[in-house]
């Protein structure tokens, strides 16, 4: 009977133990729409041993496996076969390593992309507010090439270890089309003439149609293609290898540079440093495999790396030596000694970044150059086309000529007698307002050896410092500071440069002119040969004033060189008026007039002339006859001083109040109300008008009587201007 139960029990278990060994192979079954691994999809359909092969013959043979997430833009047998006609190779083997490794790498993309992913992608989400479907074109694939080696001429040849990023694969999605608003046909074809556009429900993936979208694999996603993918090239590289553009490439080089890659480095380096070849923040780094370079290498920057685009319109030799003979022969022996500034200014003037560019958008207006001039040519002008794995590359037979070799800018640009000038006019940023051709400007132009021989601003010297010529950047600017020589400040050369740029002119009369400057409330008097700023003007130094002699008449200008021995520049006044009106410097016809100053103490107050509140002004001076003559008559007390200071105080305008946006000059026709500083009898604001004459002004007082004012240019300093009148003004 225990035998009988015993080998019941045991029945039981192995029924029970057959049962749980069925629900645990069910369980893991592998699901009827898993296919396998991408390498397992691919051998079961057949037609793809060319690749499987090439696969088989890399080091992505174990990813391809499913040792890993992938995605996998396999060419069929046909296709291999006609890359291999086409690149003359008789099979696989026949590919050398390192091409193979490079082709097949570029045909897996990282992570795992579905159909609708690669149509619209969202690197910064699904909820990102970017409403431009398909504008992040570029996805990394796997493929790179090797370190290289580069001679860094800054520094004189030393070699640089430059690391090659993976390349990033283009797909052009109907959306991208779409969203910019272009023929997706003509433009996709314009870049691949051998190819044929059919992603009007998809996309095309580089140079080849997708025959199959998204199958679905155990370790992520196979799409078919009609064409072997052809490993893109940097922008750099494909000017580099194209003998035509070797005058663009090497003006490029010249402002090299090699950024230190911490990561890859460390990763990569085996003991070496590596870099990322670059070509300094203001041009776009058309070497790099990645976009993203100005603001560090960084994979994660995906929206940069997806879709920014650096495109290149660059002029061939014929044209660049064509231009080089227009505008630089006269200063330099050839291109390379072209200082950097104006080679700059060449350079932006051809490329773009930003969005991918097709041949539409310039046609229809819509791609502007970092200098924010147009890019403007016509699509069959551009002998070489290429998509690039960071960008466009248009090929021209013409030069975009920049417009600051044009306009009124156009010696700034091409004689570097005026280097210096030019630096402080972009360091001010003028350089954009001098394009307008809503103003006719007036450039007056001091050399370099005259700023740094016979200048100072408010007594410092300025020199130009060159700390390697081979070096972008290595330029400055200095001026002498408590320590030594140190790097002038944007306010400062802003006050320099905008003291040679006239705006406008004020007055002219005989030969005598006043204009406006860029600097709000400063002028330059030209008279006869010679041309004064105002702090020339109020020293009297005729030594000191330059002579001006023509350099050129342009769309929007003229350009005056300024020369003369001992001469200076014409730096801005930076002496206060309300010091100068006290000083032992000052002016023989304000010495009656200090005299009252000094007896009013308001030059003693704390801070000196604290009614005047810091506001801009104008000071009425009466002649030294005028205040004589009003002594002898009992209108001009002496004492004590707070009636001295009452007496003054409407001698002092208020600009701003008086609603003037330059000081007055005789011959513009001004008619204003002058509000002054003072109070009358009744505590009452003093004011005056003030009428133009033609030959000079006059001030009308209260009582309606004219008062001529005697100076035709002012004197006219950092807080205010100072005018001659010749008899004393009733306030009531």
């Amino acid at each position: 009977m225990k035998n009988k139960l015993r080998t019941f029990v045991l029945l039981q278990v192995m029924v029970l133990m057959w049962s749980c060994d069925t629900a645990l192979e069910e369980y893991y079954r592998q699901p009827d729409w898993l296919k396998g691994n991408a390498w397992e999809v691919l051998e079961s359909k057949g037609n793809f041993t060319l690749f499987l092969s090439a696969v088989e013959k890399s080091s992505f043979r174990d990813l391809v496996q499913g040792k890993g997430i992938v995605t996998v833009m396999a060419p069929d047998d046909g296709a291999f076969n006609a890359y291999l006609k086409e690149k003359g190779y008789s099979g696989i083997d026949a590919i050398p390593a390192v091409e193979l490794e490079k082709l097949v790498a570029y045909h897996l993309v990282y992570y795992s992309f579905s159909k609708a992913a690669f149509e619209d992608y969202k690197p910064d989400g699904t909820d990102s507010e970017n409403d431009l479907r398909g504008i992040y074109y570029k996805f990394r694939t796997k493929s790179r090439d090797d370190n290289s080696v580069w001679n860094d001429q800054a520094f004189e040849g030393k070699q640089r270890k430059v690391i090659h990023k993976e390349r990033f694969l283009p797909v052009f999605s109907h959306y991208l089309f779409e969203s910019l608003k272009i023929d997706a046909e003509a433009n996709y074809t314009y870049f691949f003439p051998s190819s044929e556009w059919t992603g009007e429900q998809g996309f095309n993936v580089s140079n080849a149609s997708v025959n199959e979208y998204a199958i679905v694999t155990d370790n992520g996603y196979v799409y078919t293609l009609n064409k072997v993918i052809e490993p893109l090239e940097t922008v750099y590289n494909a000017l580099r290898k194209q003998s035509d553009y070797s005058m663009f490439v090497e003006a490029y080089d010249r402002f090299a540079s090699y950024i230190y890659d911490a990561d890859a480095t460390t990763a990569y380096g085996n003991g070496d440093s590596l870099y990322v070849r670059s070509h300094g923040s203001e041009l776009p780094a058309i070497a790099s495999e990645w976009t993203n370079t100005a603001s560090g290498v960084d994979y994660t920057q995906l929206s940069a790396l997806s879709r920014r685009a650096n495109n290149v319109f660059a002029p061939d030799n014929q044209a660049m030596q064509a231009f080089f003979n227009t505008y630089w022969s006269a200063y330099y022996s050839d291109l390379s000694k072209v200082n950097f500034l104006p080679l700059m200014a060449l350079l932006a003037n051809h490329v773009h970044s930003g969005d991918v560019v097709f041949p539409e958008m310039i046609e229809k207006g819509q791609v502007k150059s970092p200098m924010g001039t147009l890019v403007s040519f016509n699509r069959s002008d551009a002998k070489l086309r290429r998509m690039c794995v960071n960008g466009t590359v248009y090929g021209l037979n013409k030069l975009l000529t920049p417009p600051v070799f044009t306009q009124v800018t156009s010696p700034l640009y091409r004689n570097p007698s005026y280097t210096m000038l030019l630096d402080m006019c972009i360091s001010s940023d003028f350089i954009n307002p001098l394009l307008s051709d809503q103003v006719k400007f007036t450039l007056f132009l001091p050399t370099d050896e005259m700023i740094e021989t016979n200048t100072t601003l408010e007594g410092r010297q300025i020199k130009y410092v060159n700390t390697n010529a081979n070096l972008y950047g290595a330029q400055t600017i200095q001026i002498e500071g408590d320590l030594g020589l140190e790097d002038m400040k944007v306010n400062q050369k802003k006050s320099i440069a905008g003291n040679h740029i006239a705006t406008r002119v004020i007055m002219q009369r005989n030969d005598t002119t006043v204009y406006a400057t860029m600097n709000p409330f400063n002028y330059l008097y030209s008279i006869g040969s010679k041309v004064y700023s105002s702090a020339l003007y109020n020293t009297g130094d005729q030594q000191k004033a330059p002579e001006f002699t023509a350099v050129g008449t342009y769309p929007n200008g003229k350009a005056y060189q300024l020369s003369g021995e001992s001469a200076s520049a014409l730096v801005p006044e930076t002496n206060q008026l309300k010091n100068m009106i006290t000083s032992v410097a000052s002016p023989a016809d304000f010495e009656y007039f200090k005299a009252l100053v000094a007896a009013a103490s308001i030059d003693k107050t704390a801070p000196p002339y604290n009614f005047l509140l810091g506001e801009r002004f104008i000071v009425l001076v009466p002649s030294n006859a005028a205040v004589l003559q009003g002594f002898a008559q009992g209108k001009v007390p002496f004492s004590p001083a707070s009636k001295v200071a009452d007496f003054l105080k409407p001698y002092f305008i208020n600009v701003s109040a008086s609603g003037l946006i330059d000081y007055p000059f005789a011959g513009t026709g001004v008619d204003t109300e002058l509000v002054s500083f003072g109070r009358n009898s009744k505590g009452e604001i003093v004011k005056f008008r003030l009428l133009d004459k033609g030959k000079n002004l006059v001030l009308i007082d209260a009582k309606g009587k004219e008062h001529r004012i005697s100076t035709i240019l002012p004197r006219i300093y950092a807080d205010g201007a100072a005018y001659i009148i010749d008899s004393l003004p009733d306030v009531e």
